[in-house]
């Protein structure tokens, strides 16, 4: 069994009613109880996913209910036992089918409870010609606007709990600010602040950095004078939370466990990024809907855009997570589980009942083999059939 302070051997652990009763029953106490045999294997918390577009074959800019369904399902057959639907950056027409066909999932699926709200990211991002815009759509970045941001709001009716935004914009300060006051989650994105905008930011609302290290500014020369960006603002303040993309390709080991040694594990959450390719064996596919998307390829275990300027998201699944973190990266299984499963709970306010094994919580659990590879999903008690899933 594996607990955020280490890992504990030879555990009966009793669910009760969906929820985790007893981390030490007694052998003599199991008589008559369905046992589930771990067989040597390790038993984690669910996974729980910030960032991720989508997977199966299907991206949540498909905007269908259908489309949902498949992305969720594909992540948990995965492990994956509670995550945040991501948008990308698009035209307020699109975000506003987005937030609806989420709302017709959350009303139809069974699996309504592993999605608790979306997080947008953008489309409030640094233009055209810049690094940082990665593989977001450049034609339909634009400055913040309130007016649009109550619109969606509206819309959504409390469904966005996380927004992203490069803080260096005009209108960013009012823009976190306003959210924050309303609950939702602000973080920093696909930006090339300065230290200085990145910490005006911070002091506005903004407290998480999304995708930390990619498509973040860092120390760097502009017209002649040196410096310091995101990166270094993120690091030297303690009250802001990071996200790393756990793919194996996005982070070098180096830079997680720098980022580790800096935050605290508890402000280091591994996450996807991940596209419609994850959980599928599609060499190409369309980045966000399948009527507007960008092309993008899959060359050495990622995704690209066709012409090699930029990552387009991965095409992990959160299992693949946590086998870079413990085979490749030599992490502990402890850190692991913080990293993949409670810090994110902890940074969306959901680790209450998520994001651990502990008593009172829900009874998410996975079943991990000697290679890493999540063998049994558990959820809310109930172990998922191949059929299930």
């Amino acid at each position: 069994m594996v607990l955020p302070t280490g890992v504990l051997p030879e555990r009966n652990v009793l669910i009760r009613n969906g929820k985790i009763a007893d981390l030490n029953l007694p052998d003599k106490t199991r008589e008559g109880i369905l046992s589930i045999d771990a067989k040597g294997m390790l038993l984690f918390a669910g996974f729980v996913d910030l960032h991720v577009h989508g997977g199966g074959g299907a991206d949540f800019m498909d905007a269908t209910p259908e489309a949902f369904e498949t992305a969720v399902r594909a992540h948990l057959a995965h492990g994956t036992t509670l995550l945040y639907p991501t948008a990308m950056s698009a035209t307020e027409r699109d975000l506003t089918a987005f937030l609806q066909a989420f709302s017709a999932f959350r009303k139809t699926s069974l699996l309504a409870s592993l999605t608790p709200g979306v997080h947008l990211e953008g489309p409030y991002f640094a233009g055209a010609g810049q690094k940082s815009s990665g593989a977001q759509p450049t034609d339909v970045l634009r400055l913040p606007d309130l007016d649009e941001v109550k619109r969606l709001l509206a819309v959504a009716d409390g469904a966005i709990l996380r927004w992203d935004a490069a803080p260096e914009l005009e209108g960013a300060g009012s823009f976190a600010k306003y959210l924050t006051e309303r609950g939702v989650r602000v973080a920093v994105a696909h930006t090339d602040a300065t230290a200085e905008e990145c910490a005006n930011g911070y002091e506005h609302g903004f407290s998480h950095v999304t995708h930390f290290y990619n498509a973040n500014s860092m120390h760097r020369k502009r017209d002649q004078k040196v410096y310091a960006g995101v990166v270094e603002a993120t690091y030297l303040d303690d009250r802001v939370s990071v996200e790393l993309i756990g793919d194996g390709c996005h982070i070098p080991r180096e830079d997680i466990l720098l980022a580790l040694k800096i935050k605290g594990c508890d402000k280091v959450s591994v996450i996807t990024d991940a596209t419609r390719i994850a959980g599928t064996d599609l060499k190409q596919a369309k980045l966000g809907s399948l009527t507007n998307g960008r092309d993008v390829i899959v060359e050495d275990g990622v995704a690209k855009l066709p012409d090699r300027s930029s990552f387009a998201g991965s095409i992990a699944t959160m299992d693949r997570c946590l086998c870079v973190l413990c085979r490749d990266y030599g992490i502990s299984p402890e850190l692991a589980t913080v990293m993949l499963s409670l810090a994110p709970a902890k940074y969306m306010g959901a680790d209450a009942t998520k994001g651990s094994i502990e008593i009172g919580k829900d009874a998410d659990l996975l079943l991990v083999d000697s290679e890493w590879r999540v063998r049994k999903v558990i959820l809310g008690g109930k172990p998922l059939s191949a059929e299930a899933l």
